[in-house]
């Protein structure tokens, strides 16, 4: 019996939106347990912490995101619309809660500023080859098509 993928996870997983959403409460979990260990003062953690786990958030959010472009079977234009619009609102919001959180601006944080716009450069990026890979294997296909239908 083959399973369909018409379940809950699989429903929502093409979802930019629901995509920054768990990232977005897995970051702050982790925020969060954090600041619960700094308050204990059991273990000496350093402020710019969140801004590494702010970081990380935005780079699993541009992975996932990219990779699961690839499946996308409807309109690709509004799946890259949503998706780089909720990798901005991620990026802005994870900035602002590591910032309250560490007390560190972005332009104190160190080499954060250039991280983020490193992110920012290498989500585009990932796109943009998933676009191209999408584009190529589609052209393969057609010309599979093709050459199969002259075989007959």
């Amino acid at each position: 019996m083959e399973k369909s993928n018409t379940s809950v996870f699989f429903k929502h997983l093409y979802n930019p939106v629901w995509q920054g959403g768990v990232i977005f409460i897995l970051v702050v979990l982790t925020m969060l347990i954090f600041k619960g260990l700094h308050a204990s003062q059991n273990i000496d953690i350093d402020l710019l912490v969140y801004w590494m786990i702010s970081g990380t958030g935005v780079l699993v959010f541009a992975l996932f995101s990219s990779v699961i472009s690839l499946a996308i079977e409807t309109d690709m234009n509004a799946y890259w619309t949503r998706s780089t619009g909720i990798y901005a609102l991620l990026m802005i919001v994870l900035g602002c809660l590591a910032w309250f959180l560490s007390g560190y601006s972005i332009g104190e944080a160190g080499s954060f500023r250039w991280i983020f716009m490193v992110l920012t450069f290498g989500y585009l990026l990932f796109l943009s080859l998933m676009r191209f890979m999408k584009k190529v294997v589609f052209i393969a296909q057609q010309e599979d098509n093709r050459w199969m239908g002259r075989k007959k």
